[in-house]
């Protein structure tokens, strides 16, 4: 048996024999449950667990709304390549022209 293991005795102060520090060790259990069954308590559950939610919530459209904006201006700089790159004389030219800012700005999207 490994001495550095600790019993946790609980006991029952009807029964001989029992000290009445242990008993302290359930004492605050019957306090919990009359807590749990407050009505002020289950408010104020409620409010803090719809604050968390809200603020994920707002995480969520946060990171949809920033993504939305690199998506626009990745739409933008193909817009203006596509633009510019028309402007050229040479089919082979704007064939090049066109692929190079795709990559670009698809790139600058992820960031």
């Amino acid at each position: 048996m490994n001495p550095n293991l600790q019993t946790i005795k609980f006991s029952n102060p009807e029964l001989p024999g029992q000290d009445a520090s242990q008993g302290d060790l359930l004492e605050g259990w019957p306090r919990l449950s009359v807590l749990l069954s407050s009505q002020t308590t289950l408010v104020v559950l409620a409010i803090l667990t719809t604050v968390v939610l809200m603020l994920a919530f707002h995480q969520i459209v946060l990171g949809a709304v920033e993504q939305g904006r690199l998506l626009q201006q990745a739409r933008n700089l193909q817009g203006e390549a596509f633009l510019r790159c028309q402007g050229l004389r040479g089919a082979t030219e704007r064939d090049h022209c066109l692929r190079q800012p795709h990559s670009i700005a698809l790139t600058e999207a992820r960031l």
